[in-house]
């Protein structure tokens, strides 16, 4: 346990050290949205920054699979998902619950999150977050701390770190990308992301090291100021996978998978 949350320390300090040297300059601060197992996702598509003060958002979001740390959950079905955020200046409460679709498959995660910006192109998140989940009449619990870095090269190019642990598996899982957005008109914005994932421990029976390849392609439309609708398509792709060896590596896949969903936000 010790030598993990040393790894996390270890990559955090790695990425400060390099963000550091960085020139700063002006960027939006993120909101600390949440994607899918309930994991914060730092993904620039969305336009509706969270101000100082008190508000309010409700995202639900339908998956055609539920992929997460590059393995398909529940055998090529899909997830349906609803969060709520309450923010209040630099604090985020978020609930989230999700529901399988044509599987008996059940999660509720709680999210508290303190967020933060280090230097004027670097945004800090830290999480804890407890989940249960459901499966086929089998019950299932843990807690996670998280910690999320992103550096803004530009207003529009974006590089993120982010690392869990697991205190049921005892370990962590670490994904780095880099993500390009783009201002189709006020209303419409694109973002591509490309990232890599590490496994060490927290998929206990998977194989540890690099672990899947993603794609992401994100698309948003704000209809009103509060409303915005969204959409994602992305392709993750199984590295060093030996399902012979590791029973979690079964599940590890090349998978190409979709979303769609909406954000209200609460004034």
């Amino acid at each position: 346990m010790n030598k993990t949350l040393l790894s996390i320390l270890f990559t955090a300090m790695l990425c400060a050290s390099f963000l550091v040297k960085a020139q700063t300059q002006d960027a939006p601060a993120l909101e600390p949205e949440l994607g899918v197992g309930g994991n914060i996702k730092l993904d620039e598509a969305s336009t509706t920054y969270i101000d100082d003060g008190v508000d309010f958002h409700v995202h639900p979001l339908w998956e055609s699979r539920y992929i997460s740390e590059g393995r398909d959950n529940l055998a090529g079905k899909g997830i349906a998902s609803i969060a709520s955020e309450f923010n209040y200046n630099a604090i985020a409460i978020i609930p989230w619950l999700a529901t399988g679709i044509d599987s008996d498959y059940t999660e509720f995660n709680l999210n508290a999150i303190y967020a933060t910006q280090l230097f004027n192109t670097v945004d800090m998140f830290i999480g804890y977050n407890h989940l249960r989940s459901r499966e086929n009449a089998s019950n299932a619990h843990d807690n996670e701390v998280s910690l999320d870095l992103s550096y803004f090269y530009d207003n529009k190019f974006q590089l993120t770190s982010s690392a869990y642990y697991s205190f049921d598996s005892q370990g962590t899982f670490i994904e780095l990308a880099i993500s390009k957005g783009y201002e189709v008109s006020e209303a419409v914005s694109i973002d591509f992301q490309t990232g890599v994932g590490f496994n060490a421990g927290y998929v206990s029976d998977g194989h540890n090291g690099i672990n899947n390849l993603k794609l992401k392609a994100n698309v948003s439309y704000k209809v009103i100021k509060q409303l915005e609708v969204y959409a994602y398509s992305s392709y993750t792709m199984a590295l060093n996978k030996n399902a012979e060896r590791f029973v979690g590596d079964q599940t590890l896949k090349n998978v190409l998978f979709s979303g769609i969903g909406f954000s209200y936000q609460y004034r």
